[in-house]
């Protein structure tokens, strides 16, 4: 079985019997490194440096909510048109590719309101900005590079938690 999860050749009776649902890891692995990039890119927006810590952690913190209702909200789509809540284990790249294509399409359109119409925040000078989108260039790498890791984070624990319920029930 071991062998099996490795070369991620097992059948579907064998990977239903994880009772834990793909969104839990994926929502905690998300809230992580979302937190972590959106700690890391505050000085590329405005009013962050005069604000104190414990404001600028608050609005990461919210940011990161978003970041992970969007991540979740772009797993369910992918979920849908494969049609099947457990794509993450089998190594689909279909539903991977909708979930990080949905999530960049809605992260340039809240980009682009929260920069333009709504006047949320704005980006310093130093940000990057996407001259045919009106967006930062931090935000879309967000979504280009933290979807695969956190995608590889919870196959790889959904995985492990697989091989702990084999080894535990045998």
């Amino acid at each position: 079985m071991i062998e099996r999860i490795r070369q991620g050749t097992f059948t579907i009776p064998e990977h239903r019997r994880n009772p834990r649902i793909p969104e839990l890891p994926l929502a905690g692995f998300g809230f992580l490194t979302h937190f972590v990039w959106e700690m890391l890119q505050v000085p590329w927006f405005t009013g962050f440096a005069a604000a104190s810590h414990g404001s600028v952690v608050w609005l990461c913190i919210q940011a990161t909510g978003g970041d992970v209702l969007i991540l979740l909200a772009s797993f369910w789509l992918a979920s849908i048109i494969s049609g099947n809540r457990h794509w993450l284990l089998e190594r689909e790249r279909k539903p991977a590719v909708i979930l990080v294509i949905t999530a960049l399409i809605v992260t340039v359109v809240l980009e682009w309101l929260a920069t333009g119409p709504l006047e949320r925040w704005t980006y310093a000078d130093s940000m990057p900005i996407i001259p045919l989108l009106g967006v930062g260039l931090a935000p879309l790498l967000q979504w280009l590079l933290l979807p695969p890791l956190i995608m590889w984070l919870a196959r790889r624990h959904m995985l492990g938690h697989v091989a702990l319920q084999f080894h535990n029930s045998g």
